[in-house]
């Protein structure tokens, strides 16, 4: 890296950094994430502490399908019209009433005095619990676990060769890797845009100009820009990597990090191709921006480089089939969308690792082709303040 190129890149990552924007759009999504968490964390806190039952409330059932038990002590005699009077005078908190046709209509009552707006109780599921316990008094061990659905199914997958195949394992690493670069587009996408044009819309870049070359410049800015998107990223995954360490005993969170398997060969070849990718985008937002003369033009086109990025996303399916059709084979090594379109087929296991190769040599080549065609077209553009007016005369 040459001293110029360092010297840009030192100036914008110093300029940015200053900014009290470009902190609070760093820090935004990472406190959306905290506060969602939080409140996820309390009101499920609150769900568990609250039950809707407890030692001291008073419950009277009138069962005429006969479903609990003779001697139950929740049982009376009476029917709904007593069970409704219980509930008034204050002799039973919660009555229910399950009618003789039980099994045709599927449906119980509950009643019970209601305080304000009580519109979140549970307390139909004190009938359920009272249910299942007198339905599992009349079936034996092996039936009560089967009805209750409380039993692990081991899913062995097997490969071709009739190996044991771990699917989930290999797919998290690139899927992640994917995830972080599509973050990447979306949260830098409009700055490499406009990190070039505005200096063309200030009326500066000459003068830039006059003191360093154009291809310092940009390639100065891209790095830039590089090291920026990262520092955004980093501020979003260390939280999210902390709530994941927290809760790494949840069931839905532990079987994914036991089944995490490391590929060498294959982490490294995502790194890659996300750096790749990356330096991609960025040469590629510098071309539009230095092709267009003001910000309002340059942001009309992070649309549409969004929307051929994502592309493969629509085509989820097809990317899963060990045979890639001919749609699945030019996403897989058309520029714009190869870094997704690697990334699903790396993660689903249906592409070969020549194959990714030369998808990443593809990337590699098109990120060399636009950072050149960037600084070319900065340095003729450079000058290039307004946009061509029609202008209509009036004929005499």
């Amino acid at each position: 890296m040459s001293s110029q190129t360092f010297k840009v890149m030192k100036f914008e990552i110093a300029r940015q950094l200053k900014k009290p924007a470009f902190w609070a759009a760093t820090l935004l999504i990472p406190l959306l994430i905290g506060g969602i968490y939080l409140i996820s964390f309390l009101s499920s806190k609150s769900v568990s502490t609250s039950s809707p039952v407890d030692e001291n409330t008073k419950i009277a059932v009138t069962d005429d399908a006969g479903i609990i038990p003779a001697g139950s002590p929740f049982l009376i005699k009476g029917d709904i019209e007593q069970g409704k009077s219980m509930i008034k005078s204050g002799e039973a908190d919660l009555y229910f009433y399950i009618p003789k046709d039980f099994a045709e209509t599927k449906k119980a009552e509950v009643y019970h005095i209601s305080e304000g707006l009580d519109i979140f109780n549970h307390d139909g599921d004190v009938l359920k619990s009272i249910l299942e316990s007198s339905a599992a008094t009349r079936v034996g061990p092996l039936d009560q676990l089967a009805l209750s659905g409380k039993y692990e199914i081991v899913d062995n997958k097997l490969n071709k060769n009739g190996e044991a195949e771990n699917a989930l394992g290999k797919a998290v690493v690139p899927f992640a890797i994917g995830i972080i670069f599509f973050m990447f587009v979306a949260l830098c996408g409009n700055r490499f845009l406009l990190n070039v044009v505005e200096e063309k819309e200030n009326r500066i870049s000459e003068m830039i100009l006059t003191a360093i070359s154009a291809k310092h410049l940009i390639v100065g800015k891209i790095l830039s820009l590089l090291v920026l998107g990262m520092v955004q990223i980093l501020v979003i995954i260390i939280p999210v990597a902390i709530l994941i360490f927290v809760n790494r005993d949840s069931q839905f969170i532990a079987p994914i990090l036991s089944a995490v398997e490391i590929d060498p060969l294959n982490i490294t070849l995502c790194i890659i191709l996300f750096i790749a990718s990356s330096i991609f985008y960025a040469g590629t937002c510098s071309f539009v921006g230095s092709l267009v003369s003001t910000a309002k033009d340059a942001s009309s086109f992070i649309g549409p480089a969004i929307i051929a990025m994502v592309i493969p996303l629509y085509f989820m399916q097809a990317f899963m089939a060990t045979e890639p059709n001919m749609a699945v084979q030019f996403l897989t090594y058309f520029p714009l969308s190869a870094p997704i379109a690697l990334t699903l087929r790396s993660g689903f296991g249906t592409i070969s690792t020549p194959e990714f190769c030369i998808g990443i040599a593809i990337v590699v080549i098109s990120s060399a082709i636009m950072v050149k065609l960037a600084i070319t077209t900065f340095q003729k553009n450079a000058i290039n303040f307004g946009s061509p007016r029609l202008r209509l005369k009036r004929k005499r």
